[in-house]
């Protein structure tokens, strides 16, 4: 068997946990409304910077979508079902199942760790060739680029057996496949709703605390509290160099720039802050290229100087564009689907709609 699951370019890609979905529904051009009605609020870990994800998206659960079918399955059922990995991975991409998983990168070419220490890591399986018994994975590789690259079925095999010995606390063993009956449309109002979370620093993982306790994190603008923080000891020698602080934050503000773009189509209205998101997305480039050529290049003190009073403008910027928004959003007429009111009914939206987390 020979196939190729395709794969797009992800709108964000900071981790691999949420880039590897994004992938997959970046080949629908469809689903871009349900991305950018999510995708909008942040979290700061506190136990940072020991926590695995200091500073990130928050969704509920990334692997949740109208446009994605996912069949959850784990390392221990994979071991009870007496399933061989190789055989179940090839089977599912035949089927249109992209594998979700965790292997040593000790056993996988291209990646940094390969022969030279044991690694566990999240891997994404796109396609199988069985004439040259190779898979192709997808993650990010030895020179930090997230692409494919074409890895022996024998090697993926060792990785994942590799990982019964390996320290290893992410068991999942997941099968994305994409659905092309979905549909979601925009809605301003839910939008609109949660830029008004995002502005007050809730915390929306309250709104699903029926599922998981909540999560303690600074949410929305009061991530900014904790991110000055890192920056301002970064740039004094009291904090490691890690770039995926500043990372998300540009990830986050190109995000804000497509979803504007967007929500100006809704409502001609709030076409004159795009230009707005544009210069905020170009200071947050301007912070994260411009700490990695600080970190590569030594020193510089352009950085040291421009860094802070960057950071205060982009959140400025972020801070009036949104409350022009809600504003804007409040006066707008209602869009939302209509509900069924008959007795015995929950309200329950008529049209084909189904909503995301943000």
């Amino acid at each position: 068997m020979r196939r190729q699951l395709p794969l797009g370019e992800p709108l964000a890609r900071g981790y691999q946990f949420y880039a590897f979905p994004l992938a997959i529904l970046a080949t629908e051009a469809r689903a871009r409304d349900w991305i950018l009605s999510n995708y909008i609020h942040v979290a700061f870990d506190p136990k940072a910077p020991d926590s695995p994800v200091p500073f990130g998206f928050y969704l509920y659960d990334h692997a949740i979508s109208p446009w994605l079918e996912v069949v959850r399955t784990s390392r221990e059922w994979v071991a009870c079902v007496g399933a061989d990995i190789v055989a179940l991975c090839r089977d599912s991409i035949g089927a249109g199942y992209y594998p979700y998983l965790n292997l040593d990168e000790h056993h996988l070419p291209g990646r940094a760790p390969y022969q030279q220490w044991h690694q566990t890591h999240d891997v994404l399986l796109s396609g199988v060739d069985d004439d040259e018994g190779t898979f192709t994975v997808y993650g990010y590789t030895a020179n930090g680029s997230l692409r494919t690259t074409t890895v022996g079925q024998d090697d993926v095999a060792r990785a994942y057996a590799s990982l019964d010995e390996v320290e290893n606390d992410c068991f999942q063993v997941y099968f994305y496949r994409l659905r092309p009956d979905a549909s979601y449309r925009m809605r301003l109002h839910v939008v609109g709703g949660a830029f008004e979370e995002y502005l007050s620093g809730a915390n929306p993982s309250r709104r699903v605390d029926m599922l998981q306790e909540e999560w303690e994190r600074a949410y929305g603008v009061d991530s900014y509290v904790p991110l000055r923080g890192y920056l301002r000891d970064y740039l004094n020698g009291d904090a490691a160099y890690d770039i995926r602080y500043l990372h998300v934050l540009w990830e986050h503000k190109r995000l804000m720039t497509e979803r504007f773009l967007r929500l100006a189509e809704l409502a001609p209205a709030l076409a004159p802050l795009v230009d707005d998101c544009r210069a905020m997305q170009t200071d947050a480039v301007a912070l994260r290229n411009g700490m990695l050529w600080h970190e590569q290049k030594g020193r510089s003190s352009r950085f040291d100087e421009e860094a802070m009073p960057r950071l205060e403008r982009v959140f400025d910027t972020e801070v009036r564009v949104l409350r022009q928004a809600v504003e804007e959003i409040r006066r707008h007429p209602t869009q939302e689907p209509a509900t069924d009111h008959r007795p015995g009914h929950q309200g329950t939206p008529t049209d084909a709609g189904r909503g995301g987390g943000t």
